[in-house]
């Protein structure tokens, strides 16, 4: 049980977070990120109050500077890898002109109407890692992580179905959503609202922007019933 100190609100820190203090009242005892790019959410996610994260990203060129930052802050982890579905899958990696952040193992489609000054003009051969692998080769124990943020450019499907045994132990699940065909073969969140349904979870919180893209928190249903006790 969290205390009311642990709780409070934080202006400067991390919404993800802070929405699950607000409306769950829980401070998550360790959290997943995967696609970290370079690692400008993680003083935001120490503010609030989170003691225990790992950083996940494949982008060579803004490692470095994901590295640095977790670095500074004791509990914190950084790894270098492209996380999917597919423990050694080779894949091409869609790289974007705006620093990377906008890189997928997914196609652009709409994105380049949406978005016309953000060009995808390189790819790269790279290997899928999923999350239920690397974590126990790096000595990281699952169990420790109760909230996994996900913002991999239309992929987080895929990331889910890499770490379905992570999952386990997973009660929140923040991540970037859209209407669909944002990236070729990604998932609209009207779809990902029954997907994650069939694994125990509830759409608890969702903001969507005019361009057809945002963010949803999804929750574990016993989380729910728990609030009623």
């Amino acid at each position: 049980m969290n205390s009311k100190s642990d709780l409070a609100p934080v202006k400067s820190g991390l919404r993800a977070i802070e929405i699950v203090k607000s409306r769950f009242k829980r401070l998550p005892r360790g959290v997943i990120q995967i696609g970290a790019h370079n690692g400008r959410e993680v003083a935001k996610m120490s503010r609030s109050g989170v003691t225990k994260a790992v950083f996940i990203d494949p982008l060579d060129e803004t490692f470095g500077q994901l590295e640095e930052r977790v670095l500074e802050v004791d509990g914190y982890r950084a790894i270098h890898a492209l996380i999917g579905d597919e423990d050694g899958k080779s894949v091409d990696f869609n790289v974007s002109s705006n620093t990377g952040e906008s890189s997928s193992f997914l196609k652009p489609k709409n994105h380049k109407k949406i978005k016309p000054d953000i060009h995808f003009s390189e790819t790269r051969a790279m290997k899928l890692r999923t999350i239920d692998k690397i974590l126990p080769e790096k000595g990281i124990a699952a169990e420790d992580y109760d909230m996994m943020f996900i913002d991999t450019q239309g992929a987080e499907k895929h990331v889910i179905l890499g770490a379905l045994n992570t999952l386990k132990s997973i009660d929140f699940i923040w991540m970037e959503v859209s209407i669909g065909d944002i990236y070729q073969g990604d998932m609209p969140i009207s779809r990902f609202v029954v997907f994650l349904e069939a694994l125990g979870f509830e759409l608890g919180h969702c903001e969507m922007k005019r361009l057809g893209w945002g963010d949803a928190l999804f929750v574990r249903r016993s989380v729910f019933s728990a609030q009623q006790d």
